[in-house]
């Protein structure tokens, strides 16, 4: 008798906790879905299976929140505080993938290329590592520092600004303001990407500052 009551105790306990288990794992799973639907892509979550002895409680409702400075993306935990007064806050560890269009190598690069929009390619891959981009317009015409192989993901701190005046070199300063233009040469003093602040000695030896541009040009503006 006491072996049959042992079997029944034993068997209404599975019971209890297969019903809390699923309570608790629905309740986080809903969470981090309603927390990620507004991303605009495509989301994967999976509840990572705990042993339910270590968070059991008698609660059929909770309020589900994340810790501080928690991120729902990679590995996360959901916190589950019992909604109806009472139970400890039960801690759920969950695995959040985030897939959206990225850019990839389309072909081997080199360290030091200076990019296309040919050496790159979209395809839709996770993107919960820091720095993925999914634009062409944001790496064409920059270097690469590191190589990659055909699908590895291009990321932003990968690029650096195509160099287009070394110092000593002789550059065209291309001075403007209102109502007039004037072109003359000049020695740039330093290196400068793109866009960069860069001082230019000119032949009657005037330091001028301007900035920067594709051909040798240093644009100074009035």
């Amino acid at each position: 008798m006491k072996t049959i009551r042992w079997a029944l105790a034993s068997a209404m306990l599975a019971a209890n906790c297969a019903v809390q288990a699923g309570l608790v794992e629905d309740a986080a799973l809903r969470f981090v879905q309603q927390q990620t639907a507004g991303l605009g892509a495509r989301v994967e979550v999976s509840v990572d299976p705990q042993d339910m002895r270590q968070r059991q409680s008698d609660c059929r409702s909770f309020e589900p929140f994340l810790p501080s400075g928690a991120r729902l993306y990679g590995r996360v935990t959901v916190a589950l505080r019992c909604a109806q007064g009472g139970g400890a806050t039960l801690f759920v560890p969950v695995h959040v993938r985030v897939f959206a269009p990225a850019l990839v190598a389309s072909r081997p690069l080199a360290p030091g290329q200076v990019l296309s929009a040919a050496d790159v390619r979209v395809q839709e891959m996770e993107v919960t590592q820091p720095g993925i981009l999914s634009d062409p317009a944001q790496v064409v015409g920059k270097n690469l520092s590191v190589g990659l192989n055909p699908g590895v993901p291009v990321r932003s701190e990968m690029l650096r600004l195509q160099q287009v005046v070394a110092q000593g070199d002789t550059v065209r300063v291309q001075a403007f303001g209102p109502g007039f233009a004037i072109s003359a040469e000049g020695t740039a003093s330093a290196h400068a990407t793109d866009g960069q602040s860069v001082q230019v000695r000119t032949a009657s030896g005037r330091i001028l500052t301007g900035t920067a541009r594709p051909g040798r040009i240093v644009e100074v503006k009035y």
